[in-house]
């Protein structure tokens, strides 16, 4: 069944979008993939009401610490309520897949939507990571087997081999139990012009699908190529998936958040563009 929504509120003043029902399970590297790269799909899909979780597997750290990559997971909710058109106020939890812990956020007004932080650290663009509490770490160096085991940046003490986390996706894959799972470029390779977090985490979510029980569909999206390809966004959903970005970088020092600011950056690029790979 297809249904039209039209919303106007104090909270979204979104367009017209048709919308078809599936539950929707979106694995991300940082904060802002999934509203520069899976949108505006991820607006129709919030929209349709049907329960929506998205995963993002590292903290989105840049190296910056965590002020930093708190402010950005903050700048996520307060994108997320608005899409939902509801009230920035979630309740906290921890979802335990053996001995691993993710922290999860449910949103107060919609407990069908919801976001998990695993916290692992950003691998940079050429995944060599970031010193520090990185410890040059990255998701390119575990899926390549340069490293061993990969730890979270939070201080909860939880590490992953590649094994382990190939594990964690494939459970919280049959956990959700959704219809369609969604993420980053999972086709092309290391190198080809898109973040190494985002390749990775195309690569582990693919063969996690794989491994796991689910029988849903998976959808993979192109992130920096796309500012090379056609636009092939119309007006209004460049206007909403603008204002829904804009959202969350009032939360992220190292973005742009009006279109003077981004005119000069490949972020004015990215959301004038979706595709599929």
């Amino acid at each position: 069944m297809m249904k039209t929504y039209s919303i106007w509120s104090t909270l979204a003043a979104l367009g017209s979008f048709t919308l078809s029902s599936a539950k929707t399970l979106n694995f991300v590297a940082h904060e802002d993939d999934d509203l520069l790269f899976l949108s505006p799909d991820l607006i129709r899909d919030i929209l349709s009401g049907e329960p929506l979780r998205t995963v993002f597997l590292t903290a989105g750290d840049a190296g910056m610490g965590s002020d930093y990559w708190s402010s950005r997971e903050a700048g996520s909710r307060a994108a997320y309520a608005r899409m939902a058109v509801a009230s920035n106020n979630w309740d906290e939890d921890v979802i335990y897949v053996g001995d691993k812990t993710i922290t999860l956020y449910t949103l107060q007004d919609d407990d069908d939507i919801s976001l998990a932080f695993m916290h692992l650290p950003d691998g940079n663009m050429d995944g060599t990571g970031f010193g520090g509490t990185d410890q040059n770490d990255s998701l390119q160096k575990l899926w390549d087997g340069d490293i061993d085991v990969i730890r979270t940046i939070d201080g909860s003490g939880v590490e992953y081999t590649k094994d382990e986390l190939l594990e964690t996706i494939a459970a919280l894959i049959d956990d959700f139990d959704p219809d369609e799972v969604k993420t980053g470029d999972y086709v092309n390779d290391f190198g080809d012009g898109d973040h190494s977090d985002h390749y990775a985490t195309g690569y582990f979510v693919d063969n996690a699908l794989q491994q796991s029980d689910s029988d849903a569909d998976l959808t993979g999206y192109y992130g920096y190529p796309i500012q090379d390809m056609d636009v092939n966004l119309d007006d209004s959903d460049i206007e909403d998936k603008t204002n829904i970005f804009y959202e969350y970088a009032g939360y992220d020092t190292a973005t742009c958040a009006t279109d003077d600011a981004c005119s000069s950056r490949p972020e004015s690029a990215w959301l004038q563009r979706e595709y599929e790979v």
